[in-house]
């Protein structure tokens, strides 16, 4: 077995991404911010009439190397934000480049965490240092060195040094660093920490909430199923409905509209039973639903163990509205074909999908999805509570039950 750390860094760092913009988005003042991920910069926010692009670094090491001039990541960042200049409003751009590391306290990259400092000094610093790889790389080259140095920031310091004298002091004049951010092992905690408005014992799951709605949302943005701009208020009326669950203690359908992922396949149980009564055409819609009321049912039970008991006696219900259907269902089989029987079976599965969802309570006021009734009648097929032909029992091997 292989381990990719540089995949596992690059996921990480998109995901940092993320839950970064989140906890930056829930800081902003007013309401009508909006922020965008990997538009213009990692995290681009738009706020009061100005844009703050802001280039993420990221690292779980537990002390990160120091900041300097000569660090990778500052050049990587100021190439990014030159490739970008055409399309910015430098009177109204501000550039934070926000790092879990520290500066070097040695460094005039000091100047750089007050935007009142004089930057003049770091500029001369910051061209010395561009002149230098690009003198020692030539000089390499010309010996006929195979190995050229300086290969990850050359490009950056000859696009630093191709600006014009005016356009690099405008654009240092821009620059903001934070250094010393939390990881993103932290974000979430540090999110639950700011949820002033709640009571202390509630905010670690509403945090909870919150992240998994964001991650939802970030997700559909990349995908094209939303707009890549989320705006503060969709977040602020996301907190409130978080809130008023919480308070309830009501079950919440999460899923109720969302897909299950492409590679996810039901149970071989389930595919069984609809192949009976020859109802294959069904498998995509039962996947669906299926996939629904597990994962709802799924994280009800970890939310919340006395949800465990509401689930299990609404399978109860389920079990004994359906048990009347096939009790009939079954004597109106007697002496029919093997035809008619799959034929009255595929009814039978019809009503679990169309009517049974439509006349049986809904296991919670919150919870009126037909998705749950549906995908709950096949999970509980897996095991044989359930079943679609008259001889399911039989032809499956389940024992009957007393």
């Amino acid at each position: 077995m292989t381990n990719d750390h540089s995949a596992d860094d690059a996921a990480l760092g998109f995901l940092y991404q993320a839950q970064y913009a989140l906890l930056r988005l829930w800081n902003e003042a007013v309401d009508d911010a909006v922020i965008y991920l990997e538009t213009l910069d990692d995290v681009t926010l738009e706020s009061k009439g100005e844009t703050i692009l802001e280039q993420l670094k990221h690292s779980l090491s537990a002390k990160p190397a120091n900041l300097t001039l000569t660090s990778v990541n500052l050049w990587k960042t100021l190439k990014a934000w030159i490739d970008v200049l055409p399309e910015l409003d430098l009177s109204k751009t501000m550039l934070y480049l926000v790092t879990v590391a520290d500066i070097s306290p040695k460094s005039n990259l000091i100047c750089l965490l007050d935007e009142a400092v004089d930057r003049s000094e770091l500029l001369i610093d910051l061209r010395e240092e561009a002149q230098r790889v690009l003198h020692e790389r030539q000089k390499a080259e010309k010996e006929g060195k195979r190995n050229l140095p300086h290969e990850a920031r050359v490009k950056a310091c000859q696009a630093f040094l191709e600006l014009t004298h005016e356009k690099q002091a405008k654009i240092l004049s821009k620059i903001r660093l934070k250094p010393n951010q939390i990881n993103i092992r932290f974000i979430e905690d540090e999110l639950a920490k700011r949820l002033m408005s709640v009571l202390s014992k509630d905010r670690q799951r509403i945090a909870q909430r919150l992240v998994e709605w964001w991650n939802r949302q970030i997700i559909h943005a990349h995908c094209g199923k939303r707009t890549k701009a989320i705006n503060r208020f969709e977040l602020i009326s996301q907190y409130m409905q978080s809130i008023a669950d919480v308070e309830q203690d009501s079950l919440v359908d999460h899923f109720a509209t969302e897909l299950p992922p492409e590679t996810y396949q039901s149970h071989p149980m389930i595919v069984r039973q609809i192949e009976l009564i020859d109802a294959q055409q069904w498998q995509e819609r039962i996947v669906i639903n299926e996939w629904r009321a597990r994962e709802s049912r799924s994280r009800w039970s970890t939310q919340n163990p006395t949800w465990r008991e509401k689930i299990v006696q609404y399978d109860a219900r389920l079990i004994e509205e359906w048990g009347y259907k096939y009790a009939d269902m079954t004597a109106a089989c007697n002496g029919l074909s093997e035809d008619s029987k799959r034929k009255e079976g595929r009814g039978l599965l019809d009503w679990s999908f169309y009517s049974a969802p439509n006349i049986i309570e809904h296991l919670a006021p919150s919870v009126t999805s037909p998705s749950y009734v549906r995908g709950t009648f096949h999970t509980l097929s897996i095991n044989g509570d359930v079943g679609w032909h008259p001889d399911y029992k039989r032809l499956l091997d389940f024992k009957k039950c007393s």
